[in-house]
């Protein structure tokens, strides 16, 4: 299923920042139809890459599917995931929650859910960027020590895939993590080979690993988001050596994967639910760790923020779903803020180009950048749509 956005002039909204009377504009590139609520190109887009044939790709919610959209808004369904009629399954995973491309140009994912078998909890996938040649790599169960419920996937300079799950990978440790194992860190090597290169013990290790980077020191660096206290922690990624670095205080947790900027400095964003307040913190490759200032987004129950990406400004960008109140009806917002804390900008979507952004920003090869809503728009035809895809301009290219 094919589509073209005609974009209409009520999609796009303009802002102009006071740094440096910098305009930034943003704008729905392409709403998610869902004419009688039927969504042909799928529903609720979340994450987004752009690959090396410059094209964007990313997941829609769901069941969930795979996509390819140009950069002027023509969007091409590559894969769907379909439930089997007489079982109920999802023979090859639903809700797809990670999308990268790998060393040998074909994108790798993964479903956060599904599987051939009652104790399935997640697959990882491969596919062409033609849609062509899909293959479930692995399957995680409830009940096996290669993890459950994959969360985070990422491509690193060495040629290999990097991810965690947020629980599985049974430890000697009982009587945590519903005695079903506390998440794993593990690696792909393309096309395929799957290791566990770690197990969280859920007590020392803590739990519920939001994903890893490769640093510029060779090691993977992650975060735990669901003990209290919340940690950062490194791995070797031959051998999955482990060792926690920093335990945040009591009751902060940090709410996605680490970022590294190009002085080696890690950031992320943290929670703390006794400010009631959403900050970022930076850390040196050690685990000495310092809350830098507190993120410009409302701290609201079921606010979400994504991950953080540095753009050619030099800014921290992410997105929140929601802004100023934090109540349903607000659309959520882009922000950026600067290595030091400064907040630099805050873009408000305004459900007409999309509400609810979940996955954060990437940043195009021409300095545009482009995220997902999972909620909202307008459609071709000027109809509600079930998501966008929204960019922002007025960066500088790469």
């Amino acid at each position: 299923m094919k589509g073209m956005l005609l974009l209409l002039p009520a999609l796009a909204v303009v802002l102009t920042t006071a740094v440096g009377a910098q305009t930034l504009s943003i704008s729905e590139l392409f709403g998610f139809p869902c004419p009688t609520g039927v969504c042909p190109d799928g529903l609720q887009p979340s994450v987004l890459i752009q690959a090396s044939d410059a094209n964007f790709y990313g997941v829609t919610g769901g069941s969930g599917g795979i996509y390819k959209i140009t950069a002027s808004g023509q969007v091409t369904v590559l894969y769907a995931f379909q439930q089997d009629p007489k079982t109920g399954l999802y023979d090859q995973g639903k809700s797809p929650v990670a999308l990268v491309e790998g060393s040998d140009g074909f994108l790798y994912g993964l479903n956060n859910q599904g599987g051939p078998n009652p104790s399935s909890a997640g697959t990882l996938f491969k596919i062409s960027k033609a849609g062509t040649g899909f293959q479930v790599l692995q399957i995680f169960c409830t009940t096996c020590t290669n993890g459950s419920f994959p969360n985070n996937l990422t491509a690193t300079s060495d040629g290999n895939l990097y991810g965690t799950t947020e629980a599985g990978g049974f430890t000697s440790t009982t009587g945590v993590c519903q005695n079903l194992g506390c998440g794993v860190v593990f690696r792909v090597i393309p096309p395929g080979t799957f290791t566990v290169l770690h197990a969280l013990d859920g007590t020392n290790e803590a739990n519920y690993p939001l994903g890893v980077i490769l640093a510029s020191d060779g090691n993977l660096y992650g975060t735990t988001g669901n003990h209290n206290p919340g940690t950062v922690f490194r791995a070797n990624p031959l051998n999955g050596l482990f060792k926690t670095l920093y335990s945040f205080p009591s009751g902060v947790f940090p709410m996605d994967s680490l970022m590294q900027a190009p002085n080696g400095t890690l950031y992320g964003i943290s929670q703390s639910t006794s400010a009631r307040t959403f900050n970022l913190f930076s850390s040196t490759l050690m685990g000495s760790v310092t809350t830098v200032s507190t993120v410009p987004v409302p701290y609201a129950r079921g606010q979400g923020v994504g991950p953080l990406r540095q753009a050619t400004d030099g800014n921290l960008w992410s997105t929140a779903i929601y802004n100023t109140t934090g109540y349903l009806n607000n659309n959520g917002e882009v922000f950026a803020v600067s290595t030091s804390g400064t907040t630099e900008h805050q873009l408000v979507l305004s459900g007409t180009n999309g509400a609810a952004p979940v996955a954060g920003v990437i940043q195009g090869t021409s300095g545009t950048l482009y995220g997902t809503a999972t909620m909202k728009g307008t459609d071709a035809n000027g109809n509600p749509a079930y998501g966008t895809v929204f960019t922002i301009t007025g960066l500088p290219a790469k």
